[in-house]
């Protein structure tokens, strides 16, 4: 077993909360760091923001939102292959095509975002581990796969020198893990201009 500090990735889907919180305890996780854009659902409103924080919290588990900072859905046009943020009506599967991730990865926000998230996983003990959350239940069909865990592990696009193991909850209960052979095959996007 590795001594590597843990980060894990979870997507809430439609699940109740109580199904959440048996994933969450499942893998011993005492933070959920929040990396949704807009932490809200009008489908699971159990999922909002306040909600969220009020229930786990009860449940003896922290809660922080870095959405801000790790969101999948910039505010910036500078951060999408044709210089254009989507519209509202974008559907996700178009949407995760349209963001630049590497752009996105050398911003400063960003960087400063995964500072304090590598700091976060660093503190944590296997008793107490750190997932971030978003509302995907495929992480393939998510920033937290895209973005975050590959610019801790590829090592093309790495941010940090930090060295992490990041492992994706999937809703079943399973966990997988992801090194840099998870990324091979996966080019590395650029800007099409």
């Amino acid at each position: 077993m590795s001594a590597l500090p843990r980060l894990y990735t979870v997507g809430h889907s439609n699940m109740s909360a109580d199904e959440f919180l048996a994933l969450l305890r499942a893998q011993h996780i005492g933070l959920v760091v929040d990396v949704r854009s807009v932490p809200n659902s009008q489908y699971v409103p159990h999922f909002n923001r306040a909600e969220l924080e009020r229930y786990l919290t009860a449940h003896g588990v922290a809660y922080r939102y870095a959405g801000e900072y790790l969101g999948g859905r910039p505010t910036e046009a500078r951060h999408y292959k044709f210089q254009q943020i989507p519209d509202a009506d974008t559907k996700r599967e178009k949407f995760l095509k349209l963001v630049d991730y590497p752009a996105m990865m050398d911003d400063p926000q960003y960087r400063r975002g995964i500072a304090r998230l590598v700091e976060l996983v660093e503190t944590s003990t296997p008793t107490a581990r750190v997932t971030v959350m978003c509302s995907e239940g495929d992480p393939r069909e998510c920033h937290r796969h895209h973005l975050i865990a590959r610019s801790l592990i590829d090592p093309n696009l790495k941010v940090t020198t930090a060295a992490l193991e990041v492992y994706h909850i999937l809703k079943d209960g399973s966990v997988e893990p992801l090194d840099a052979e998870t990324f091979r095959d996966q080019p590395i996007q650029r800007k099409l201009f």
